[in-house]
This record gives structure tokens, sequence and C-alpha cells, in this order.
């Protein structure tokens, strides 16, 4: 799946296991894999940076003390490649959104993560059924200190037909910063952005598709925020506007 991204052209890959409970063996052991993955594809010589986070439950978000929450930040702890390997500065975590239902807590998890100089990413939001019916109910995390990555798999078969229409509407509002491939099997539509971008067609212009899969990706790993897109269509009631982001 690596040599596959890379000669697809992807050059960094942030590895982000589940982690549905706060268990040090857990993190301990992500931390083995990771390095043992790093020597096998620098022994390869596969041209692509491994970094290391985590996919965060809400609730361990909500409930973990801020310096265990950095230690599961994208490259934070040991997580980046390599010393000297041009890691991750280790501010972003991403937080897995429900499926269903809407935490009361959840608005106000992100709000003291980002009040603590902490980037939250909410992974897959338009898989989410409140979304789904409302996608006004995002405005909030966003104006919160929140971040919408969009995923792949939701275009496929695998989710249902709702999935794929609250992404093109969360893109069409502007409110997904980033693309991610979401890989849990060989199969390419997990691993590989290149099915998402072919089917996105008209709806990314060269100019967004560089911003959200190059550019913002970057700009997380740096320990910035990423560049808004432009809303394609008007957010209707919604108070939220891209302008309204730090």
């Amino acid at each position: 799946m690596i040599r596959a991204a890379a000669d697809q052209g992807t050059r960094t890959i942030v590895c982000t296991p589940h982690l549905y409970e706060l268990d040090a063996r857990l993190v301990e052991r992500a931390h083995e894999v990771h390095r043992e993955v790093v020597a096998a594809v620098n022994e390869q010589a596969i041209p692509v940076r491994l970094l290391l986070g985590f996919e965060v439950d809400l609730t361990v978000a909500a409930t973990a003390d801020l310096e265990t929450i950095r230690t599961l930040c994208i490259g934070g702890s040991d997580g980046g490649q390599a010393p000297g390997a041009g890691g991750s500065s280790g501010r972003a975590v991403l937080i897995e959104m429900p499926y269903s239902g809407w935490p009361v807590y959840l608005e106000q998890t992100v709000f003291r993560l980002a009040a603590a100089g902490l980037l939250p990413i909410l992974a897959h939001p338009e898989r989410n059924e409140r979304i789904q019916r409302s996608p006004d109910a995002l405005a909030a995390c966003l104006n919160a200190g929140a971040v919408a990555q969009g995923t792949a798999g939701s275009l496929s078969s695998m989710f249902r037909k709702q999935s794929l229409k609250a992404f093109h509407g969360l893109l069409a509002r502007g409110w997904l910063s980033l693309l991610a491939s979401d890989a849990h099997s060989d199969l390419e539509y997990t691993w590989s952005l290149e099915p998402l971008l072919a089917d996105l067609g008209k709806r990314l212009s060269p100019a967004d598709r560089e911003l959200m899969t190059e550019v913002n990706p970057a700009r997380v790993l740096e320990g910035k925020r990423p560049i808004p897109l432009v809303p394609k269509r008007p957010a209707g009631g919604s108070r939220y506007r891209s302008s309204t982001l730090p």
C-alpha cells in the first residue's frame, strides 16, 4: 500500500490507528509498529515519510488531560519518523466523529483543545447522521476551533448515499479543509486519494485540489491552521462563515 501510494505521488502518510480507550499498552504497541514499518520503508528506499498519530475517540479526547492528548497528536511523543526527519510539530489531534448521536460535550471538547493551543481535526463529519440531516450542526464545532476532514471512503459503496450527499454539501460550503484516505485495508478506495479526486471531477478546481491535498496538510504538519476553501454556494441560514475562523 505504501509503495503504491508513493507511485501515485504521495510523499507523507500519517498513520492514525483508532484509540477507542486510553490504554498505555495500545499506545506503546502503535509506536513499536510504527518504528518497524519505518525501518522497512527505509530499507526498501520508498520515498515516503511516515508519521504517527491516533484517531482519538471523542470520549478519550473529552476526558484525558491535555498532556496526554499532546502525546496522541500527529508526530507527538516519538511519533515523528526519526530525529531530524522533519516530523510534525505535534499540535494536530485527529478526533473521530460519531456516526450517530451528538454528544453534549462535543463543542466543549473542541473548544478546550483549541484553547490549549491544539488543532482538533474532526474525521469524516459527513458520516454523522445529524450532520447528514442538518449540515449547520457542524458550524458550532468549526467556530469552536475545529477543522473538518473528509475521507475517500465516504464516496464509496461502503457507506450510505447520505454520506456522499453530506460530503458534497460540506465541500460546497467550504467547510472541509482536508481530504484523507482513511486506509483500513488494501481496498484502493481506502488508501488512495486518486478515486476520490476523480469522482469529485469539476467540484474541485486544480487550486482547491492542491489546497486540500498538499497546502493544508503541510500547514497542519507545521502547526498552522488550514486555509479555508472559498464556498461554492451560500451556507443558508447558518451564521457560520469561513472568514470567522481564527
